[in-house]
Parts: C-alpha cells; structure tokens; sequence
C-alpha cells in the first residue's frame, strides 16, 4: 500500500468515545486505514473516559460534565499531541470544555484543583480537532487528491454536517456556522458531487428520540425528503448517532413518512476509501453494518459488491 511521503509523520492521541468502539467500530477501523494512507498515525491513551454526552449530561449536573471532560482533555493534553474525535458528540463536548477552561480562570482553578489529585493538569491551550480539521487543514486537499485512485465521478453526495461538528464557532473553529464547506471540499476531492439540498444545517433528529420517538422520526423524515430530492446517492456523515438516526433508523422512518427513501449512509471514511483502492474495506462493511445495503452505490462508483 502506497503511503503519502510526509517529512514529518503526524500523530494525534485519539479519543475514541463510546459509541463507534462499541456499537460502529466500522467508523473507526475504515478511517485509520484511510489515515494510514495519508501518513497520519492515530494513538490512544487507556486513561480517556466517557466524554462525557454533551446535551444531556449537562442539564443534570453541569459541574460533573465539565471537570469530566476537562480530564479528558488533561490526559490528552500530557501525551503531548494534538486531539482527535470521530464522534460529533464527543467533539463538541471536548472542544465546548476546552473553550471554557481557556475562558474562565476560576473554573479553570476549580477543575485542576480536582484533576491534581490524579496528577493531571487542563491549562485551555491544548488544540482539539475533529477529522474535518485533520482532514482538510492539516493534510490538505490537494494531497488527499494524490491518493484517489479510483476518482468517484458517476456519485453525488450529500454532505450532513449535524449538530455538534460546527457549533459554537468560537469552541469548535470551524469554518462557518451556518454554511460549512470542509466537507463539501473532502467531497469533491473524491471526484464525487456534492448534492445541494434544503436545509443544509438541519438536525437528524436523535436528540429527541428519548422523549418522543414519533416526532424524532419525522424530523428525520423531512431531512431526507430533502436529501432525497437533491438526486443524491447517498448521505456522508462523521457523527455515529447521525448515522445511526438516518442508516439503522431509516426503516422506522420509512414507515412513518409511507415513502421508501434507500438512502445509503456513509462514514466519510468509506468515501475516501472509496476512491483510495480500499473497496474491499466498504464491502465487509456493508457486509457486517449496513442495513441500506450499497449494492448500487458500490456499482456506480466502480467497484461492484454483494
């Protein structure tokens, strides 16, 4: 396997979370060999804990939440490398509490006060990313275009973005609030087009889905009439419970809207590996994880599968 010459291998500590270990591990195992591709090296720390969840947690005892992934970020921050997270979630709730430690010099206080019992130390100033940031800022377009070999020209693709990869800006430094381009870019670095759709931004609908399972699946719904109506192949996704609202749900979905939508959903991992000769990764996967199977998908990009 061809890697990309880099003067510098980079390396990044890897929080991995909850979900995709346990419940996607697909997620994970298609991007590190995707990474490896691109000269990245992914490393992990036995000491990382729950993120914790970031919309829930926090309404019931804020104070756990934060001083809970303050650690998180403490542990991360004594390897000496910068952070990443696949998951959205767990994203969202490193960057929001780094951002806040970095802000506050009392809760700053507060927190290390509790993290020197275990010898750790949060200072704000430690860099946390997710594959977005990695992908496009640190790697570049141009040199993930190198590694497609098989350019995805016959797919249209629409990019979902999600809740918790974008906002706020001032926490997650990304590229916009409202309209974020990074994906879109990775997109088309495949040589796939990116489908246009109404309500770009919009929520897949999973926050709802502990409190009312009827209204959480119509919002995902009407995200994917939307998407549907693009023309669009199939969705990309970074965050696990995104994907598991939209790919593992879109039955119940179904059901409720009375409209067939078979819409496959993809890790932006498998798109990328897709185009870099790592077919035989997307196909097992279908294989084990998929419940929208790809067969069409996989046809039309040029690579076949059962």
């Amino acid at each position: 396997m061809e890697v990309l010459k880099m003067s510098k291998a980079r390396t990044y500590t890897y929080f991995p979370g909850c979900m995709i270990p346990y419940r996607l591990p697909h997620f994970e195992l298609t991007m590190r060999e995707v990474l490896k591709k691109l000269g990245v090296e992914l490393e992990t720390s036995p000491d990382h804990s729950c993120c914790p969840e970031p919309t829930t947690f926090t309404g019931v005892d804020f104070e756990a939440w934060v001083t809970i992934a303050a650690r998180n970020v403490a542990v991360s921050e004594s390897t000496g490398n910068d952070t990443v997270a696949m998951c959205s979630g767990c994203f969202h709730t490193l960057a929001v509490a780094n951002h806040m430690v970095h802000e506050d010099q009392e809760l700053r206080e507060r927190i290390n006060k509790r993290l020197k019992k275990s010898g750790l130390e949060v200072t704000g100033d430690h860099s946390v990313k997710n594959l977005l940031h990695v992908l496009h800022n640190d790697i570049g377009i141009e040199a993930i275009q190198k590694q497609v070999t098989n350019p995805l020209k016959q797919l249209k693709i629409a990019p979902h973005y999600g809740c918790h990869l974008v906002r706020p800006l001032e926490a997650t430094n990304m590229d916009h609030a409202e309209n974020p381009q990074w994906m879109d870019a990775i997109i088309r670095a495949t040589g796939a087009e990116v489908a246009e759709f109404e309500n770009k931004m919009a929520c897949c609908g999973a926050p709802i889905m502990p409190a009312d399972e009827q209204k959480s699946l119509t919002v995902t719904s009407k995200h994917l009439k939307h998407i549907k109506a693009s023309g669009a192949d199939a969705i990309v996704v970074l965050c696990p419970t995104c994907y598991t609202q939209m790919e593992t749900q879109q039955g119940k979905v179904e059901a409720i809207a009375e409209t067939e939508f078979n819409l496959p959903v993809l890790s932006l991992g498998e798109l990328l590996a897709l185009s870099m000769g790592l077919s035989e990764i997307v196909t097992e996967n279908q294989r084990r994880y998929h419940r929208v199977k790809l067969t069409e998908l996989l046809e039309k990009a040029g690579v076949g599968g059962a």
